[in-house]
């Protein structure tokens, strides 16, 4: 497997805002088969001495989700840093390639912004393999509704799976129509 579904919690929605947690996990997008998995939590004092900022609306949207996802969220919460460099050796180790994001132009744009406060780090794929899941969604007419969704929302690790299971009945639906 070299496509890997990756989520990020964060404190806001623009490049720049702090980051709670990172989800990630190997996947076939044929089959929807899972991987190897990767997730942590990111401390805020991290996020702050590296200048990333909390949005107050985003403050408040948290503070509505449900108790699960927000205690998950307080469990091992390490420096921004380690996690960044946890997260390469994962994706570099299990011959990642191609990455995967609800949106090409979030998670994937918010992760790159956090390692752009630390020098020498990047992210471990090319900007040409960025894949978002809306489009495949988009061209087979596919609503996500439609899975079951498994776990707990707003924790990366659950949703990141989740989108592979949408992924993969998104592209079965092409593949039928075919």
């Amino acid at each position: 497997m070299k496509d890997v579904m990756f989520d990020l919690e964060t404190w806001g929605t623009a490049p720049g805002s702090a980051l709670r947690s990172v989800g990630a996990v190997f996947f076939n997008p044929t089959t929807g088969e899972l991987g190897k998995e990767f997730y942590a939590n990111i401390s805020d004092e991290s996020c702050e001495a590296a200048g990333l900022t909390k949005d107050e609306n985003t403050v408040k949207w948290w503070s509505r989700q449900s108790q699960a996802a927000q205690d998950a969220l307080l469990v091992d919460p390490k420096p921004l840093e380690t996690v960044i460099d946890e997260f390469k050796a994962f994706f570099k180790e299990n011959g990642g390639r191609e990455v995967w994001a609800q949106g090409s132009n979030f998670d994937p744009v918010l992760w790159e912004a956090a390692l752009g406060r630390f020098e020498n780090r990047r992210t471990p794929w090319f900007f040409w393999d960025t894949r978002d899941t809306r489009t495949v969604y988009r061209i087979a007419q596919f609503n996500p509704k439609w899975i079951t969704r498994e776990g707990t929302y707003h924790n990366a690790l659950d949703d990141a799976k989740h989108q592979v299971a949408c992924v993969a009945a998104a592209l079965g639906r092409i593949k039928a129509a075919a």
